[in-house]
């Protein structure tokens, strides 16, 4: 089939962009169905097929975000084949040979990256690099494992780390471990061990900052990852022996990753809203608050008058606010403008410290 029969002319266009030797067929109905679902849209902050067609042209410059809308499992089914949105676009322009999605990373620019969990998803192809997965794979391990075959006898305790590779050096090698993570402006590392052996014992000794962590406890396959599933054929029981973590700082588990105070003109109104989970809406309706969900309607302020009770009935459905890996996202939802004075995302994209920007209807910022 002749890709460029096609009598969509942007459709054409776009697939003069197409790189390596994928499919044609599932190429033309890839492209077509994005180009029908961005015409479909009346939002045009989500990007056009004129945004796609500049960041192809131009890769070396700026270019919008170009989102689909995300469905219910993150994927997109084109003919018979179901992928992730942005694969499928980076594999038709810029990598053929793209395997996963976890050979890509997000471009700080991105205002809709995959692992946002928003509403959208942008498959603009230049907002994405592609990163070497590193090469630690099963050859090196059962290189190393090798040596263990012989003796059962348990090595020093600085090379546990060398030995079981990084990831059973996170988890602690542990039949349950907690390891979480916060946004880039907090963060806290914590892991624990345990043994499912029931006269295992747990000793935690803190002192100068540093934790030290003294356990007895057997390997067990199941701290081990899907890709390291033959390492538990591999390595010999582990027991009655000490291993010691040293240097391994403890810091507490934040209980919230950012604060919020609402104001009428320079007086505070309300106690500061701590927000814990990743997403947050803030309208002016009456509904109750919930951990979720802040409802500016609910506040009082004797001294409020006319100009004050005025604006509030333009907050209507209010703004949301994600935390994600890249930052804090700001989404309006209302039908009025708002703005927004970031120094971080001036700084971000070269503006000045104290520049104010405007966020229409619908629209996206970084703060």
């Amino acid at each position: 089939m002749n890709i460029f029969s096609s009598p969509d002319p942007a459709v054409k266009k776009l697939l003069g962009w197409k790189l390596g030797d994928e499919e044609d067929r599932w190429a033309l109905k890839a492209v077509d169905s994005l180009v029908k679902k961005m015409r479909k849209r009346k939002n045009h902050c989500y990007g056009t097929v004129e945004d796609l067609e500049y960041a192809l042209a131009n890769p070396g410059s700026r270019s919008r975000c170009v989102t689909i809308p995300r469905s219910l499992d993150g994927r997109l089914q084109v003919s018979h084949r179901k992928g992730l949105p942005h694969v499928i676009y980076c594999r038709v322009w810029r990598w053929p040979n793209l395997q996963s999605h976890q050979e890509l990373k997000t471009s700080e620019d991105c205002l809709f990256p995959y692992d946002a969990r928003s509403e959208q998803i942008c498959i603009n192809p230049y907002h994405y690099h592609r990163v070497d997965q590193p090469n630690t794979g099963k050859i090196e391990l059962s290189n190393k494992m090798s040596l263990l075959s012989s003796t059962p006898q348990l090595p020093p305790p600085n090379s546990l780390s060398s030995l079981l590779g990084s990831k059973s050096a996170v988890c602690g090698c542990a039949s349950s471990s907690s390891c979480s993570s916060s946004s880039s402006y907090s963060s806290s590392f914590s892991s624990s061990f345990s043994t499912g052996q029931p006269n295992s014992t747990l000793q935690n000794h803190q002192q100068g900052g540093h934790l030290q962590q003294i356990g007895h406890f057997h390997l067990s396959p199941s701290a081990l990852s899907d890709d390291d599933d033959y390492l538990s054929q591999l390595v010999p029981t582990i027991s009655s022996h000490s291993i010691i973590a040293k240097n391994t700082y403890a810091r507490p588990q934040p209980v919230y990753w950012c604060s919020i105070c609402y104001y009428e003109l320079n007086t505070r109104v309300g106690e500061p809203f701590k927000v814990s989970v990743n997403t947050v809406v803030i309208d002016g309706f009456t509904d109750p608050s919930s951990e979720s969900r802040i409802c500016l309607g609910l506040l009082s302020n004797v001294n409020r008058n006319f100009t004050i009770e005025n604006t509030r009935r333009h907050i209507g459905m209010g703004i949301r606010l994600s935390c994600t890996d890249n930052g804090v996202l700001l989404f309006n939802q209302s039908d009025s403008a708002v703005f927004v004075q970031s120094r971080n995302a001036n700084f971000k994209y070269g503006l000045q410290a104290t520049a104010v920007c405007r966020v229409p209807p619908g629209g996206a910022s970084m703060v």
